[in-house]
């Protein structure tokens, strides 16, 4: 960008595309320090993979839930109490248990008996180096273990969002990570089970999105579908399914890469290598199933079934059917087949249950609908997502892994800007240790927001 090209009466103009956590974040930063930003959406509501229902008088989310997941929310806290949102924070005691449809068994019972290796982590490692996937990993340390083989094929599944066997040998720091934090919780102190920390929001995690999309006020065009990206002149060029094309002097996408292949990039837009890597990254496949749930006997707070990770919401009236790989991929026909498959197991360990569902219905793509039965969401179905969330396939992860520094700002060199002109945000590009989750995506805005002004100010810096 060149120093001076804009003056205080000619300000640039900024495109955000995508109205998730990520590109309202950045939006709402950029719009604070007094820049023309404009936001375009293919939905028709603000959100993206936030997708909050209501069911009786409680509520569920169909897609990002806990603002605690793999990290401690700070980005996410900051934002809540800017916008004065009331926030749930509360602990649920991590009574776990894991059923094979044959007999139901505790985690601290299953844990308690595997014989840990003085070094861990030194042995996933070593095992890792001479594994072309993380399911060789768990099979091999835990091969004298079926139950613990099981229950760590099937958490990482739904953690990562695919198949173990299309994961790079490299998440074994995922692996080791949910062994100590399955160990800690079900050991707990003096025979106590820990306790699993959640944040969300009161009234549905949609109340984010929400009350971002009222600060940027009539700035959001919802229902416009990004389908061609080109240079023209000193201007980037965006042309949308309504034929309507767009002119801006810088662009941020924070849509998911799964997307970019329905997109036409000019040859002078993104170069070749670069925009080849961003389609490659890989996407996990993660569905839910909500439904109302009476609990009489309650033995526990979260399950590991043959197909699902399952757990209750903050008041016990909602049940969560969590799911990954090619399970996640679902319809309405075969979402009810697998739930009546699965409920068996669930009675079998959850105690003395109450389940009246007779209808399951598709979630619709707007906020805060009610639903008087289960309801399910399939993000790979989901024609704006295209997958859950990103994760590291095989092959992917080193390159995935390289952080650079641009303008004093860490960047993923995958997402690195491209001429200072177009920008790249969302929960694939954070910079904290742990992709897909919400906090990744406020994190990504935030700094992409904090980029943008710099770029603006037209420091030199080489993006080699």
């Amino acid at each position: 960008m060149t120093p001076g090209l804009f003056s205080s009466e000619n300000k640039p103009k900024i495109v955000v595309v995508g109205a998730g956590l990520a590109g309202l974040t950045a939006a709402y930063r950029l719009q604070q320090t007094g820049h023309d930003v404009q936001v375009y959406e293919a939905r028709h509501r603000p959100g993206g993979r936030i997708l909050s229902v209501k069911i009786g008088e409680s509520y569920g989310e169909l897609g990002g839930e806990n603002f605690l997941d793999g990290n401690e929310g700070r980005y996410s806290l900051k934002l809540m109490r800017e916008l004065n949102l009331e926030t749930l924070h509360f602990e649920k005691p991590f009574s776990c248990i894991y059923t094979n449809g044959k007999q139901t068994t505790s985690f601290s019972e299953i844990i308690g008996k595997f014989k840990n290796p003085p070094n861990l982590w030194k042995v996933m490692e070593e095992v890792a180096s001479c594994s072309t996937n993380l399911q060789e990993v768990i099979d091999s340390v835990f091969k004298e273990d079926p139950e613990l083989r099981s229950i760590f094929t099937r958490a990482l599944t739904t953690f990562e969002g695919s198949d173990p066997k299309t994961l790079d040998p490299s998440c074994i720091d995922s692996l080791y990570e949910l062994f100590l934090l399955f160990q800690d919780l079900s050991m707990g102190n003096k025979g106590k089970p820990g306790g699993v920390k959640r944040l969300c929001l009161k009234g549905g995690n949609a109340k984010l999105p929400l009350a971002l999309s009222d600060k940027l006020e009539h700035r959001i065009q919802y229902g416009s579908v990004l389908t061609a990206v080109r240079k023209e002149q000193q201007k980037m060029v965006l042309t949308f399914n309504t034929n309507q094309e767009i002119s801006a002097d810088i662009v941020l996408l924070t849509i998911p890469c799964s997307l970019y292949q329905d997109i036409e990039f000019a040859s002078n837009a993104i170069p070749k290598k670069q925009l080849l890597e961003i389609r490659n990254v890989q996407y996990g496949t993660n569905s839910k199933i909500l439904f109302p749930i009476t609990l009489k006997d309650k033995k526990c707070e979260f399950m590991i079934l043959p197909h699902y990770v399952s757990w209750l919401n903050k008041d016990d009236s909602i049940m969560t059917f969590y799911m990954g790989g090619e399970q996640g991929i679902l319809d309405l026909k075969n979402a009810k087949s697998l739930f009546d498959q699965e409920i068996p197991f669930l009675k079998k360990g959850a105690g003395e249950i109450q389940i009246n569902v007779n209808k399951m219905e598709e979630g619709n793509d707007l906020q805060l609908v009610t639903y008087g039965e289960a309801v399910f969401k399939s993000w790979i179905k989901d024609p704006y997502a295209k997958g859950s969330y990103s994760n590291r396939g095989i092959g992917r992860s080193a390159r995935l892994s390289e952080i650079i520094t641009v303008r004093g700002e860490e960047v993923r060199n995958i997402f690195r800007p491209v001429r200072d002109q177009i920008f790249f945000a969302g929960e694939h590009t954070t910079t904290l240790p742990v992709l897909g989750t919400l906090e990744s995506a406020i994190e990504s805005g935030e700094r992409m927001a904090r980029l943008i002004e710099k770029s603006l100010k037209g420091f030199d810096i080489s993006l080699q």
